[in-house]
């Protein structure tokens, strides 16, 4: 992957998320049957994840046992799941 000039991964956009939580590039014409819908839960590490067959992206909340990062690593964590378009088994 390139850098961008700011030290991020360039290529993460609108449609990156979405396909990261939908697993879609866009919406479909009719719309979704399930409406793509965002998450704010506890977990251990700030990696976003998605569950792709109810269309829902999930973000990690700090909380006192699990500060957030400094916004450097913050930024690699979602530029790295954003930019993976892997899905299933290899």
């Amino acid at each position: 992957m390139r850098e961008a000039a700011s030290g991020r991964r360039g290529g993460v956009n609108l449609s990156s998320i979405l396909r990261f939580a939908t697993g879609s590039e866009e919406e479909p014409a009719l719309g979704f049957s399930i409406h793509p819908s965002i998450a704010f839960v506890e977990t251990p590490s700030f990696l976003p994840t998605s569950n792709t067959c109810i269309n829902r992206l999930n973000i990690t909340i700090p909380t006192e046992e699990n500060s957030i990062p400094e916004a450097k690593l913050l930024y690699n964590l979602f530029d790295l799941a954003f930019s993976n378009t892997y899905f299933g088994l290899k």
